[in-house]
């Protein structure tokens, strides 16, 4: 028998040498047959040896721990391909590597020439392991390792491929993502690279590779096992996550065997959720256990909000207690400890604080909590705030279109004034300011509290104390073919108004506020002289009662509609009611409407749209009544020039387009106006004595100039009568 063991040795020598020479054909079949003789005759004489199958990668493509019991989960893990492939696959080659040169020996000669040569190994050609046995003795390590680099992969002859564990679908999904195909030689890696293809179709959770020795080559079977079907799912740790958009990402999966691949899809999904709400959270990890698919969500929660005042001199915090109360800030700030975080939230925080103008700037820092795990993340929230200086004297100049009858030339106003927007660092503002120009005075004490008490619904009151003398020649001038020349001289007529009130103001909704006000005046008419008077040049009435001043308590509501997403749209309507409290008292209901709505035509042009009604019922003084026409009316009119009534009725029509030179525009507008007829109800029917038409339009067109104090005006407009006027106006008008 020994000699029998040195004949083998021989041939099997021979036959290894006869394979490192065909190998660079690549021939497996002439290769094959070459050998077939010397296999039966080493199979003679290694009886009882001759092992017709071997284990290819037992492990091989199996899912992480839990599998076998039907079990696994992990995000990371799943995301990772075919988990623990590789390392099943090194294992079984390190196992190859350990076992003796004479139990390679005794196996088949024609599988150990393919699979396991004895210069270097098979496995060592795959992996780069070192060889075994006496002939890894004859060389140095180096020279081994170049010569597996050096040297092309073996290929083993696949005779058949076969898919076991499935059948239907998912074995036609499984053969599809196989590119080996039956009589053709393949190497190790090939066959590997095939079986991550099938795990990464996402349908199994165990991929392995079994190969069998036949008379033609090797038997390839790819082992699998499906995941589970999907029978129910959860998930927790969602407080924010709607029910509705998990069931809609994992739209059609219950009821069907779990892809992993829809799985990462519909997980990155709910992660864009978050994202895109700019909420901290996302799909942190999910088990699956008997059919019960189950994610877990971390969302960040807030543990803290620290507020950190600056001393503007060091950018340090500073010491001591600042300026501004702590509570004053916090009442701005939606995200309190508790809440989860979210980075929309915290910017609108940001812009609320910024907006009440007692701080030069504002920035929100982030750390993490020191209870904060992987499971429960939590962040605590720095404001650092840098203080402002909110009080001192202000002078200014301004125009009075309503200072003219005749609008043209508007009359110059010189205002000084005191503020302080930190009152008692509760952020109250006290406001003391006059007004002194060619006809209009003004002086006025207001004092505005913008949010009472920090009541949730976020009210604000302003109360106001003002003394004030205007031009009532809009609706009380001389008519123009008198020859009214706008000047205080020819029997113009004041009004001065002592008044005293009290504002409410809320938001209802996002885009809805509402006010309600109630006030007490006294409206005095006198001459340019300041004598009191009660008929004006006409000897027309100007005040409804019997003496030269009217009283009135008033109670007003407002609504306002204002969209931050859409600030080409603005409306108010308002209703004032006069309370006849006493006798003498007017009594009377007004309602006004306003609209403004702004259209884009292409990149540069602009239609601007305005459109203003009123309606008065009950006792109404001349001087209450809607003036019509003038800068801010129906241009190509004086100031009232179009008539004056208990109704009003106006429209306008503006096209600009940017100029050349940065903050011009060029304008063309329409205006339109009348009083419906109701000219002859007012007392004394001031427009009709004054040969008002009641009804007008004007076009024309002009420049506008945007300035610090806004918009300035220039413009020149024909009325009905084909008459052009100049006018300048400051604002919107």
């Amino acid at each position: 028998m020994p000699g029998g063991i040195a004949i083998y040795q021989t041939l099997c020598a021979g036959a290894l040498e006869l394979k490192a020479r065909m190998s660079a054909w690549e021939v497996a079949d002439f290769g094959q047959a070459l050998l077939r003789p010397l296999e039966s005759l080493l199979a003679c004489i290694a009886s009882g040896c001759a092992a017709k199958h071997h284990d290819w990668a037992s492990s091989y493509g199996r899912a992480p721990s839990g599998c076998g019991d039907g079990q696994w989960g992990g995000r990371t893990r799943a995301s990772a391909g075919a988990p623990g492939a590789s390392a099943a696959v090194n294992d079984w080659l390190c196992s190859r590597r350990r076992q003796p040169i004479s139990q390679l020996r005794c196996r088949p000669p024609l599988l150990a020439a393919i699979s396991v040569p004895a210069s270097g190994g098979f496995a060592g050609a795959v992996s780069g392991g070192q060889p075994s046995g006496k002939s890894a003795a004859k060389q140095p390590d180096t020279a081994s390792a170049a010569n597996s680099k050096s040297e092309p992969e073996d290929r083993i002859l696949i005779s058949e491929v076969e898919v076991v564990g499935c059948d239907g679908e998912l074995q036609r999904i499984a053969r599809e993502a196989l590119t080996t195909r039956p009589n053709f030689a393949y190497t190790l890696e090939e066959v590997k690279a095939d079986v991550r293809r099938v795990f990464a179709t996402g349908w199994f959770c165990e991929v392995s590779p079994d190969a069998e020795d036949t008379r033609d080559g090797v038997k390839l079977r790819i082992k699998v096992r499906p995941n589970e079907e999907v029978r129910s799912l959860s998930a927790v740790g969602a407080s924010l996550l709607p029910s509705c958009v998990v069931q809609r990402a994992f739209e059609g999966m219950p009821g069907r065997t779990l892809n992993l691949g829809s799985l990462q899809k519909a997980i990155a999904s709910l992660d864009g959720w978050y994202h895109d709400r700019g909420i901290m959270g996302m799909v942190s990890d999910y088990t699956f256990e008997d059919g019960q698919l189950q994610l877990q969500c971390a969302e960040a929660v807030v543990g803290s909000v620290t507020l950190r005042f600056l001393d503007p001199a060091t950018g340090q915090p500073r010491e001591g207690q600042p300026r501004t109360r702590p509570h004053v800030v916090r009442r701005h700030l939606t995200t309190q400890p508790g809440a989860v975080y979210n980075l929309r939230a915290v910017r609108r925080d940001i812009n609320a604080v910024y907006s009440t103008g007692l701080f030069e700037d504002v920035n929100v820092s982030t750390r993490e909590a020191e209870d904060s795990t992987e499971a429960a993340p939590k962040v605590d929230l720095v404001l650092d705030l840098l203080e402002r200086k909110t009080g001192g004297l202000s002078a200014g100049g301004g125009l009075s279109a309503a200072a003219s009858g005749e609008g043209a030339w508007p009359g110059l106003i010189g205002s000084f004034s005191y503020n302080e927007r930190n009152l008692f660092g509760l952020n109250q503002r006290l406001s003391v300011s006059a007004e002194i120009g060619q006809v209009d005075k003004l002086f006025r004490i207001q004092h505005t509290d913008p949010w009472v008490n920090s009541d949730p619904h976020r009210t604000s009151r302003t109360i106001t104390i003002m003394n004030n003398r205007t031009s009532g020649n809009t609706i009380h001038g001389k008519a123009e073919a008198d020859g009214d020349d706008g000047g205080a001289a020819g029997g113009g007529v004041l009004l001065g108004r002592l008044q005293g009130g009290v504002e409410w103001q809320r938001p209802i909704s996002e885009r809805w506020s509402g006010s309600l006000a109630a006030s007490c005046q006294r409206t005095r008419c006198m001459d340019e002289r300041g004598v009191p008077i009660t008929h004006d040049m006409y000897h027309a009435p100007i005040t409804f009662s019997a003496d030269n001043n009217d009283t009135a308590l008033l109670a007003a509501a407002t609504a306002t509609y204002s969209d931050p997403r859409d600030v080409d749209t603005h409306a108010v309507l308002g209703l004032e009611q006069a309370l006849p409290l006493r006798r003498e008292w007017l009594h009377y209901t007004r309602m006004k409407a306003r609209l403004d709505k702004a259209v884009r035509i292409g990149p540069y042009l602009g239609l601007y749209l305005r459109g203003r009604a009123g309606a008065v019922l009950g006792d109404l003084p001349p001087y209450e009544s809607f003036p019509i026409g003038g800068t801010n009316s129906v241009r190509g009119y004086a100031e009232g020039g179009v008539g004056s009534g208990r109704h009003s009725v106006e429209a306008s029509a503006e096209l600009r387009a940017p100029l050349p030179v940065k903050q011009l525009a060029a304008t063309a507008f329409l205006d339109v106006g009348t009083d419906l007829g109701s000219g002859p109800a007012v007392i004394g029917d001031p427009a009709g004595v004054r040969g008002k038409p009641g009804s007008g339009y004007g076009f024309g067109g002009g420049v506008r100039v945007e300035s610090p104090v806004g918009p300035v005006r220039l413009e020149y407009a024909w009325n009905a009568r084909r008459e052009g006027r100049f006018h300048v106006g400051l604002g919107y008008g």
